[in-house]
């Protein structure tokens, strides 16, 4: 798990593009943890995984087909694709209720915070 908090230098608009900004941002850490593990020669036993809740950013990752609409993530989304085509890493669905990294960033009821 990865955080930061800085002022945003990109104003999103939509969740969609918030998220798979973020899913770009994640698979250039994952990129770079790769080339860690292997200059300290180490492989890791399985693919690495990204975990998404956002069905949008899901198939915006696995669509080759661009259209209007997703035209301003061009770089992110060659990014992306890229690395899936490339077997550097998986990219799975996750349901928002078992995502645990919401309770850093979104409110939620006692029940789900203690679940986390």
């Amino acid at each position: 798990m990865s955080w930061k908090s800085k002022k945003q230098n990109i104003i999103s608009c939509s969740s969609v593009e918030a998220e798979y900004r973020a899913l770009a941002s994640a698979t250039r850490k994952l990129q770079w943890m790769c080339f860690l593990l292997h200059d300290l020669q180490q492989s890791p036993s399985r693919l690495p995984v990204l975990y998404c809740d956002n069905q949008s950013a899901l198939h915006i990752s696995t669509n080759h087909v661009f259209h209007e609409r997703t035209k301003h993530l061009d770089i992110d989304c060659h990014l992306v694709r890229e690395k899936l085509q490339a077997g550097v890493m998986r990219l799975l669905p996750i349901s928002s209720h078992n995502q645990t990294t919401d309770v850093f960033t979104k409110a939620s009821g006692p029940r789900q915070f203690y679940e986390c």
